[in-house]
């Protein structure tokens, strides 16, 4: 169920270079959507006036693409911004794509390094890549009177 607020679609997606990892190592996909959530909870709490923000979302791991090929990726809905303690809900003005991706980037190849799947070497030479291959796509608002499931 989602509450009656805005709600979005965001995507996840790893670079080529990384995706091995996911198909050799399945734990590492519910790793990966913590990552996302970790995105999702810094990036909208840090638009919100209070500390105690927290936004909604509901996560889902989708390993291949269109043509059958594995691409580990996730498919988010979440709240167009934070719920507070008292129940009030603030939105978020906009996205800034490049900061989520950084910030993407960063809890992925942290996650992927904890668990001893890459080393320094790799994450420098993936930091000097021009396009770092981890995308975040996030749709059009969504208002509450479209959405099939909502409290």
């Amino acid at each position: 169920m989602l509450k009656n607020v805005p709600q979005r679609q965001w995507v996840f997606s790893i670079p080529k270079r990384l995706r091995i990892y996911f198909l050799f190592d399945r734990k590492l996909l519910a790793k990966f959507s913590i990552c996302a959530w970790k995105v999702i909870k810094a990036y909208l709490k840090s638009y919100a006036s209070d500390d105690s923000a927290v936004p909604g979302s509901s996560i889902a791991v989708q390993a291949y693409g269109d043509f059958l090929n594995f691409n580990p990726h996730l498919h988010a809905i979440v709240s167009d911004g934070c719920f507070f303690k008292d129940g009030d809900f603030q939105m978020v003005p906009g996205f800034m794509l490049e900061d989520l991706e950084g910030i993407f980037q960063y809890e992925g190849l942290k996650m992927l390094k904890k668990e001893c799947k890459i080393t320094d070497a790799i994450i420098e030479n993936m930091l000097s890549w021009r396009h770092s291959g981890f995308h975040v796509y996030i749709g059009n608002r969504i208002f509450s009177e479209f959405l099939p499931f909502r409290v």
